[in-house]
C-alpha cells in the first residue's frame, strides 16, 4: 500500500467519514473515474487527499512526534480541545510547546515524572473546561469513554443542540470518536 493510500485511510478515520460518503468523495475527487484506491493514479490519489484537506484533514509529514508514557492522555486531550474549537492547531508541535510552557520540560517524550505530567494534563483539562464548558468526570478511575461522553456533551452545548440523540451506551469507542470529529468540524466551521 502506498503512502498516499495510507494517508487517505488515516484521513477517513480522523474525519469520521462513513463508507457511503467515502465512496462519494472518491468519485468526486476522480471526476467519476473510479472509487477504488488501488485503481487510482498517483495524481488521482493526490486529488483525493486534496478533497480531504478541504474537509479539515491536516496530514503530518512524519510519524508521531509525541511519545512517552503520558503521550496518549495528552494527545487525547489536545485533540478534544481541537474538536471543541479551542486548540487552533492539532499539530503535535503545538502540544509539545504547550507541555513545555506548563512543565518547563522541552519535549513530551522526556515527561517521566507523574507530577510533571499532572501539571500538563491538569492544565489542559482546566483550559478546556474553562473555554468549552466541559464537565470532566470527577472519578480518578474514569474511563476514556467517560471523557469522550463529556466532550460530546460540551460539543452539543456549544452548537446549541439538544441532548445527544446517539445511544452512547451502545456506541463503540470508534463511533464516539466519529461523533466527536463530526461535531468538531461543525464547531470549527462555525468559528470561521
Amino acid at each position: 500500500m502506498s503512502a498516499a493510500m495510507k494517508m487517505i485511510h488515516v484521513a477517513k478515520r480522523e474525519l469520521g467519514i462513513d463508507d457511503d460518503d467515502y465512496r462519494v468523495l472518491l468519485g468526486r475527487a476522480t471526476h467519476g473515474a473510479t472509487t477504488s484506491l488501488r485503481k487510482m493514479t498517483d495524481a488521482q490519489l493526490q486529488d483525493v487527499i486534496g478533497e480531504m484537506k478541504k474537509l479539515g484533514f491536516e496530514p503530518t509529514t512524519a510519524g508521531r512526534k509525541v511519545k512517552g508514557p503520558f503521550a496518549p492522555k495528552l494527545l487525547a486531550l489536545w485533540l478534544s480541545g481541537w474538536n471543541l474549537g479551542i486548540v487552533h492547531s492539532k499539530d503535535e508541535k503545538a502540544l509539545i510547546h504547550f507541555v513545555e510552557r506548563q512543565t518547563g520540560i522541552a519535549h513530551v517524550q522526556w515527561l517521566r515524572d507523574p507530577r510533571d505530567a499532572a501539571k500538563a494534563i491538569d492544565g489542559l483539562k482546566l483550559w478546556i473546561a474553562r473555554e468549552a464548558g466541559v464537565e470532566w468526570p470527577k472519578s480518578t478511575a474514569a474511563t476514556g469513554r467517560e471523557y469522550k461522553v463529556a466532550v460530546i456533551a460540551a460539543q452539543h452545548r456549544l452548537l446549541g443542540l439538544a441532548d445527544c440523540d446517539v445511544d452512547i451506551a451502545a456506541s463503540s469507542d470508534a463511533r464516539l470518536d466519529k461523533i466527536i470529529a463530526a461535531l468538531g468540524a461543525r464547531i470549527r466551521e462555525a468559528k470561521r
